[in-house]
């Protein structure tokens, strides 16, 4: 049930993600274009951009946690096998659900300052760009959370798929 509500839940973030990334580079050149080809500022472009990236990367790394593509150095994990091998991986979950939670409980300040901030440019409370932080470390820690109690071998499955992908996508660059 957790697996079906978390796949969701991912597919939302992705399409969230690609979603301020367009947001993201649209506004940047309309940024660019408006100050140096006719020399003025849209200030709510001012707004737009920090609030795509935080939430851009937050969703990003809650993605990227689930899929175990982040937060590790897997050159440990390739020297352990067995039953240290096992115990490694359950150990950076648990450590990467911890940093998850970190990070919200100390965003709570950012979340309470943003209440009473405004951006100077537009009159907007911070408090949208701020939450990010709280509601990215609550999503990794989820998606951490989520892989430790999930089988292994289907997590383990899933990444050779991908990286499998990956080679036949470098393959047939390479016979072009």
């Amino acid at each position: 049930m957790l697996k079906s509500i978390v796949d969701r839940l991912e597919w939302g973030l992705e399409k969230s993600a690609a979603l301020m990334c367009l947001v993201l580079l649209a506004c940047l050149f309309v940024e660019v274009l408006t100050r140096y080809v006719f020399f003025t500022s849209i200030p709510e472009i001012q707004y737009i951009v920090p609030f795509c990236f935080l939430w851009m990367v937050m969703f990003g790394t809650a993605i990227a946690v689930r899929k175990g593509t982040h937060f590790e150095v897997d050159l440990i994990q390739k020297l352990l096998w067995g039953r240290a091998k096992t115990f490694h991986r359950y150990a950076m979950l648990m450590i990467v659900a911890i940093g998850g939670l970190i990070i919200a409980w100390s965003s709570i300040n950012f979340v309470e300052l943003g209440l009473l901030k405004k951006n100077p440019s537009t009159g907007i409370r911070m408090i949208y760009i701020y939450a990010s932080l709280l509601i990215g470390g609550l999503l990794i820690a989820l998606m951490a959370l989520e892989q430790l109690f999930s089988d292994p071998e289907e997590t383990a499955a899933g990444l050779e798929d991908l990286l499998e992908a990956n080679r036949a996508d470098l393959t047939v660059e390479d016979l072009k």
